[in-house]
């Protein structure tokens, strides 16, 4: 008699903060991500994976924002009968950081498959952003106009604007964030959780890695456990000077009126690409939102959405889903 020996391997667990299991197969791939930057073999068995992300949903309050989306949408040149493309093809992704302790308090995605998400942003987007801290990381006393990081009408930018300079090279390093072509802001990539952790640094003026996961084991082994190394990057004086940077290019552009309780807002983007992140306080919020609505697939025919639109899409999705 022949007996065939099956593998008992359990398969590997993912728990929210309070324990259950994580079904959500795009919080899954949220999370695969950060043990794979964390050199975890995501391939092994029997791994348990506890993170910092609570267990709540915030799938019902974006889907009955989606509804209003298309509405405002309709009004950019999309037919009702686009309705059912915008549902299947509009995307959109929202990371929560508690600003204290620094843990991924929510991920919601509607990337369901891997071969259209998108994990990183272009530098690009975020040049004025850095050349900010970069000069008042190295002199709290240097002018910064207050309008730096308002968008005005487009123009012409040179190469050499676009450039990295060692200096700004150097300032990034601080964040841990290395291996840049420095021959354009363009060329180069970083992870969304970098932004914020840039960001947060802005309001706080400390170093401090945001994180989804607190401990790895495997077979009941601890094999990884969370350790902050938090450092002062800003003082008091260029923080002032941030703040007022900040508050200036969230009055000229960002709906203030619709946002309550609010330390700092940024909305960048890039073709298609947008992102605002949203400093109440206690939380920030990144959100990021894919704006070619594709219509039909067959033709390949898609629309975008003007970038105006997303501000207030952006914070309507803050207003519903803030903790």
């Amino acid at each position: 008699m022949l007996f065939i020996i099956i593998s008992c391997k359990k398969e590997n667990i993912y728990y929210y903060s309070n324990k259950k299991p994580i079904k959500d197969s795009t919080v899954i791939r949220f999370v695969d991500t950060e043990l794979q930057r964390l050199k975890i073999d995501t391939k092994q068995k029997n791994l348990e994976i506890h993170t910092t992300l609570d267990s709540t949903s915030y799938k019902t309050n974006l889907d009955s924002i989606r509804n209003k989306v298309f509405e405002e949408a309709l009004t950019y040149s999309l037919n009702n009968h686009d309705k059912q493309a915008f549902d299947d093809w509009f995307r959109e992704k929202i990371i929560i950081v508690d600003n204290h302790t620094r843990k991924v308090i929510n991920f919601y995605s509607s990337f369901r498959t891997k071969k259209y998400d998108r994990n990183d942003v272009s530098l690009g987007a975020l040049r004025k952003i850095i050349r900010l801290g970069n000069a008042l990381y190295d002199n709290s006393n240097s002018e910064i106009l207050e309008n730096h990081l308002v968008n005005h009408a487009p123009q012409i930018i040179s190469g050499k604007e676009l450039e990295m300079s060692k200096e700004e090279v150097q300032f990034l390093s601080k964040f841990d964030i290395k291996n840049f072509n420095t021959k354009s802001y363009f060329f180069n990539y970083i992870r969304y959780l970098d932004v914020i952790k840039i960001l947060q640094s802005y309001n706080d003026g400390v170093v401090k890695e945001p994180f989804v996961i607190e401990k790895v084991l495997i077979n009941k082994k601890m094999i990884y456990f969370k350790k902050d190394n938090p450092h002062k990057i800003f003082g008091a004086k260029s923080l002032e000077k941030i703040k007022q940077v900040f508050s200036n290019q969230y009055s000229f552009g960002a709906f203030k009126t619709q946002l309550t309780n609010t330390q700092s807002l940024i909305f960048f983007a890039t073709n298609s690409d947008y992102y605002t992140i949203i400093n109440d306080g206690k939380y920030t919020y990144f959100i990021y939102i894919f704006g070619a609505v594709i219509t039909n697939l067959d033709k390949k025919e898609y629309k975008i959405i003007p970038p105006k639109i997303f501000k207030k899409i952006e914070i309507q999705y803050y207003n519903a889903i803030r903790k």
